[in-house]
């Protein structure tokens, strides 16, 4: 028993291990990030909802009613450079903290003069920040080279480094040329786009040829951060994020969370120098928010949702050291481990396939159920978990486990099936094979049973007076009728030798009336043999039969070779009821052992043959002749 176990531990170690490699492996793929981030959205909308961005941020909001409203007086968009002059200079007015323009200053207006006014306005002021953006398309008028750019314009974290930047390179970018390069106060807006266009992560500083460059959230931080305090006069906060980019926290879920004006109305406020109380120390940010403008981005919030939004979102998070952690995916690689570990455990520990599958659902349910509660504290700290990849490896290796195990159960019951069908009544194989416990039952076993020997006498003779053809059609005539008295009284064919046959009952179907069975079954062939004989020749009528039987233990199993094998009982009872049928010549046609005799109660009744010796017992066997009871009237 113990070798068997060994080979059961090794064989679930070597399972164990290759399942673990396989999930180590399919876990660096892709599409788990994919599918974590979708599942994350939720805790990302779920953390929106509770929280409120910044109050120091208000958007000037370039919205459909100041596109309306601007027409009549300043034109169509974009407008003269000298509105957004005159919007600076009401908010300067205001003592704003500053000034963030999402918007792009890259091109001359040819058509009005504005631009020269719009510069004097801005000159020397170092809350005033302005975008730039990488292209993707290489344009001579675009090419800059890095060592043309502002030393501010550099992350500060990662200052530039004459051995490893290349000055001299030339990227593509488009920059506040009519705003001389003295007062860059620039940063970078390109967002990080996820696999699926989702704006999840913002850049705090972007590597290009060798050199970090600033995002514009991370030079407004930068510099908020770097002010003293209005309450205290101390500076605000000494650390920062030194990642290169950052999961955005998304605050509340409106269009625009922050609080906000429309352009037209702060045009109007800050022109006649009207509810400056509104923009004092805030950090404002202006920007794009109207459909027509085409300044719209995909969030986890929101299919469109504004990038000036996303822009303000950025600065908070970075300002406030306020963002979500997305748990390094090594630690849903470890769960996932410990959960396909757990149900390869069981596995291993039960044998049944409903037992399994009932567990394996179950810590299915209760792995959801875990992972759902931890991504619900961590979401409240901020974090997210990678728990749709974790669930769904257990998921994936449990279909994939139970699949196996269920095509092994159907292919092992089919085989079983077609063996004992052989051994067993179809039916009673059918039932046998709707046992949960069946491989239990037909496995190799010792176990009490009734052991049944029958052989033709006469058979010399009838061979001599008949053909091959003609003998072979009498015998299996003869068995037909032979093997259903067994098969109907829940027996189990063990083999033909020759012209005889064994067969016993108690096994693999446990049978508390196995003796009383296998005498019923031995008076049910001797009333087949007499019926059988009256539809023979009249030569052919002399052959007879002898039947033995015993009761006792044996060893009940398959056994044979790999190539063939058979469900047989062997033992110290199988040879007695051999021997028992050997004696039964001349003496009667069923002898039955004391033992069956005292098994069977009173169900028959038994005329005492005598003591026999038989080969391999010392001392003589009391046999005894079975025959069914009469019923005795009463009257």
């Amino acid at each position: 028993m113990s070798l068997i176990d060994n080979k059961k531990k090794q064989s679930f170690l070597i399972q164990w291990g290759m399942v673990l490699v396989a999930v180590v492996a399919i876990y660096q793929l892709p599409a788990w990030t994919k599918l974590d981030d979708l599942y994350n959205d939720y805790w990302r909308v779920e953390i929106a909802k509770k929280t409120q961005p910044s109050d120091d941020i208000i958007v000037i909001k370039i919205d459909d009613k100041s596109l309306s409203e601007m027409e009549e007086d300043i034109g169509f968009w974009p407008w003269p450079r000298t509105t957004h002059a005159f919007l600076v200079e009401g908010l300067l007015a205001a003592n704003s903290k500053a000034i963030v323009f999402d918007i792009m200053f890259s091109e001359r207006d040819k058509l009005r003069d504005g631009d020269e006014f719009f510069r004097e306005v801005v000159s020397q002021q170092p809350n005033i920040f302005y975008a730039a953006a990488l292209l993707k398309e290489e344009s001579p008028e675009d090419l800059v080279s890095l060592e043309d750019l502002p030393q501010s314009f550099f992350s500060k974290p990662y200052v530039r480094a004459d051995s490893t930047v290349n000055n001299s390179s030339k990227i593509t970018m488009s920059l506040p040329w009519i705003i001389a390069v003295e007062d860059w106060n620039v940063g970078l807006i390109d967002f990080l786009a996820d696999w699926d266009g989702s704006a999840r992560r913002y850049p705090v500083v972007t590597e290009v040829q060798g050199a970090k460059l600033n995002s514009l959230p991370n030079r407004v931080a930068e510099y908020v951060i770097s002010q003293p305090d209005t309450n205290t006069g101390n500076n605000q906060r000494t650390t920062r994020t030194e990642q290169d980019f950052i999961h955005l926290k998304y605050k509340g879920v409106d269009y625009v969370p922050f609080q906000s004006v429309s352009y037209a109305v702060a045009y109007d406020f800050l022109t006649n120098r009207k509810r400056l109380d509104l923009f004092k120390d805030k950090i404002v940010v202006i920007g794009a928010t109207a459909t027509g403008l085409h300044d719209l981005r995909e969030t986890p919030i929101a299919q469109l949702y504004p990038a000036t939004s996303i822009l303000a979102m950025a600065i908070d998070n970075l300002i406030l050291n306020d963002y979500l952690i997305v748990v390094n995916k090594n630690y849903g690689l470890m769960v996932s481990v410990i959960l396909v570990s757990l149900l390869l455990a069981i596995t291993f520990l039960f044998d049944s396939y409903r037992i399994q599958l009932a567990l394996s659902i179950g810590l299915l349910l209760f792995s959801a159920l875990c992972l759902l509660t931890l991504s619900y504290f961590l979401s409240q700290s901020d974090r997210l978990f990678p728990a749709a990849s974790s669930f769904t490896i257990l998921f994936s290796v449990l279909v994939v486990l139970l699949f196996y195990r269920g095509l092994k159960e159907y292919m092992s019951r089919q085989h079983a099936l077609q063996t004992f069908s052989r051994f067993m009544d179809p039916v009673v194989v059918k039932q046998l094979m709707s046992d949960e416990d069946w491989q239990e039952k037909t496995a190799n076993k010792s176990c009490k049973v009734s052991v049944l020997f029958s052989d033709i006498r006469g058979f010399t003779t009838l061979s001599e007076k008949r053909t091959a053809e003609e003998i072979m059609a009498i015998l299996n005539n003869y068995f037909d009728r032979q093997v259903e008295a067994i098969f109907s009284t829940g027996g189990t064919l063990d083999k033909f030798i020759g012209d005889a046959v064994m067969a016993f009952w108690g096994a693999p179907i446990e049978d508390d009336n196995h003796a009383e069975h296998a005498v019923d079954a031995a008076l049910k062939m001797v009333d087949n043999l007499l019926t059988f004989r009256e539809s023979l020749p009249e030569e052919l009528r002399e052959f007879d039969v002898g039947i033995g039987v015993h009761s006792g233990d044996a060893v009940v199993g398959m056994l044979g070779s790999a190539k063939r094998f058979d469900y047989t009982a062997i033992g110290d009872t199988v040879n007695l009821g051999s021997r028992i049928e050997g004696v039964t010549k001349g003496i009667a046609r069923i002898l039955v052992s004391e033992t069956t005799k005292e098994l069977c109660g009173d169900v028959f009744d038994f005329e005492f043959k005598g003591e026999f010796a038989v080969k391999g017992r010392e001392e003589k066997v009391k046999l005894y002749q079975p025959s069914r009871r009469v019923a005795v009237n009463e009257n």
